[in-house]
C-alpha cells in the first residue's frame, strides 16, 4: 500500500508575486507598462493559437498541457502589471475571491490574509461540476477582458482610484482560475510550475551548478579539471580545414564547413568545449578525449554512447543554423536566446543525464561558446581554454610568426 504523500504548503500570492518581480526585465514606465500589457495580451492569443493549431495538425500535446504554460506565463504578466499599478498581492487575490463569490452568488465573507492560490482552487473545487464550465465561452471571456486591458492607457490607469485598479486585477485573475478550471487544472499547480520555468532561466543568485557527471569515477574516466584545445587552420578559408591539438598532440579528425558556402563550422566543436564548462556534459570530447565510463557499461553505452554524441553534434548545428539569422548573438539587443528555441533543446536532451541541466546554464554555454568562436574566426585559430570546475572558458590568439 503507497504511503500518503505530503501536501506541500499553500503558496501565496504574495510569495509567487515576489518571485515574478525579480525576474521582470521591463522598464516601470510608461514605455514598460505598454510591452508588459502587450505580454499578457500575447500569452493568451497564444494560448488560442495553440489550441488551434492543436485541433487542426493533431499534435502530440494535449491541449491541457499547452494551456498549463501559457496560463502560467499569463499569471507572470498579470501579477506584475498589478505591480506596475500599485496593486498589492493580497489585494489582487482578495478582489479575485470576491468576483468569484459574485459570479457563483456566494455571500460575501471577511477576506483572509495572506490570499494563496489554494483559496482560489478551493472556491472553484467546490461551486464547479465536471462539465459546468464551457471552454469555448470562457476562453472568449477571458480574451475579451484582455482586449479591454490592452485598449486602457497607462494614464487612465494612473488616474482611476486604487480599489478600482484592483477589482480590476482580481476580476483577471478570476478569470484565469475559471479558464485552469476548464482545463481541469489547478491554479496553484500553475503558478509553481511557472515559478519553476522562470527559475531555470533566470535564477539570479541562486543560480547553482550541478555536481560533475563523472563525480565518483576514476580519474582516468573524469574530464581532467583544465583543458585546453589548440585550433590550428591549414590552408585558406574557401579549400582550408581546421586541426586539433591537445598538449602538442594532435586529436580528432580534421574539420572543415561542410557546406556550399565557407562559413567557418570548422571550428565548431569549440562549442562542445562550452558544453563541458557550463553544462559538465559533451559525449563528443568523452569519445575524443578517451574519457569514457567503461567502468558502467549502461552509462558507456548510454550517456557515452553514439546516441548522445549524435545528439549533441545535432544540438551545435542546429544552434549554428540559428545563429546565423541572428547575427550570432553579437548585438546586445539579441544577447539572450528565445525561451522556444531552449525549451527545444532540453526536449532533445531528455533522458539523459544532462537533462538537470537548466535552461540558464544552456544559454551561457551557448552564447559564451559563440563568443569565442568569433575570436577563432577573426584570428583564424588560436587556443581555447576551459576550467571545468570554475565554469569558465577563454581564448588566446594564436603566436605571431
Amino acid at each position: 500500500m503507497s504511503k500518503p504523500v505530503r501536501q506541500p504548503a499553500p503558496l501565496s500570492i504574495h510569495d509567487y508575486k515576489l518571485k515574478a518581480y525579480a525576474t521582470n526585465q521591463f522598464q516601470q514606465d510608461e514605455d514598460g507598462f505598454q510591452k508588459i500589457i502587450f505580454g499578457y495580451f500575447g500569452e493568451i492569443g497564444g494560448l488560442l493559437s495553440a489550441l488551434k493549431k492543436s485541433g487542426r495538425d493533431k499534435l502530440a500535446a494535449t491541449e491541457t498541457d499547452l494551456a498549463g504554460e501559457e496560463l502560467g506565463d499569463a499569471l507572470w504578466y498579470l501579477v506584475n502589471i498589478a505591480g506596475f499599478l500599485n496593486v498589492d498581492a493580497n489585494q489582487i487575490g482578495d478582489q479575485c475571491i470576491r468576483s468569484l463569490r459574485v459570479k457563483y452568488q456566494e455571500s460575501e465573507q471577511d477576506p483572509m490574509e495572506p490570499v494563496t492560490f489554494r483559496h482560489i482552487d478551493s472556491l472553484m473545487e467546490i461551486r464547479r461540476t465536471p462539465g459546468s464550465i464551457n471552454r469555448s465561452s470562457q476562453l472568449g471571456y477571458l480574451a475579451y477582458h484582455v482586449g479591454i486591458l490592452a485598449n486602457t492607457s497607462f494614464a487612465e490607469y494612473q488616474s482611476m482610484v486604487p480599489h478600482i485598479r484592483a477589482e480590476n486585477m482580481g476580476l483577471h485573475l478570476a478569470e484565469l482560475a475559471i479558464t485552469c478550471a476548464s482545463f481541469d487544472l489547478r491554479l496553484e499547480d500553475v503558478a509553481r510550475s511557472n515559478l519553476a520555468k522562470i527559475h531555470s532561466r533566470w535564477p539570479g543568485e541562486d543560480g547553482l551548478y550541478p555536481a560533475p557527471f563523472d563525480a565518483g569515477y576514476a580519474e582516468h574516466e573524469q574530464f581532467p579539471p583544465t583543458l585546453e584545445i589548440t585550433f590550428t587552420e591549414r590552408g585558406d578559408r574557401k579549400h582550408g580545414y581546421v586541426v586539433q591539438s591537445l598538449n602538442g598532440v594532435f586529436i580528432g579528425d580534421r574539420l572543415t564547413d561542410n557546406s556550399n558556402e565557407p562559413d567557418d563550422y570548422r571550428f565548431h566543436d569549440v562549442f562542445h568545449l562550452a558544453y563541458l564548462a557550463f553544462l559538465g556534459w559533451s559525449p563528443v570530447l568523452r569519445g575524443l578525449l578517451k574519457r569514457k565510463r567503461k567502468s558502467n557499461p549502461k552509462t558507456d553505452e548510454n550517456e557515452d554512447g553514439a546516441r548522445a554524441m549524435i545528439i549533441e553534434e545535432g544540438i551545435a548545428t542546429w544552434i549554428f543554423n540559428h545563429a546565423k539569422e541572428q547575427e550570432f548573438y553579437t548585438d546586445e539587443r539579441r544577447r539572450g536566446l528565445d525561451y522556444r528555441v531552449l525549451k527545444q533543446i532540453s526536449s532533445m536532451v531528455q533522458g539523459y543525464e544532462v537533462q538537470i541541466c537548466q535552461l540558464w546554464q544552456w544559454e551561457k554555454a551557448i552564447v559564451e561558446g559563440f563568443s569565442v568562436f568569433l575570436q577563432l574566426q577573426e584570428h583564424r585559430g588560436g587556443t581555447v581554454k576551459v576550467d571545468v570546475l570554475k565554469h569558465t572558458i577563454d581564448f588566446f590568439p594564436p603566436a605571431k610568426n
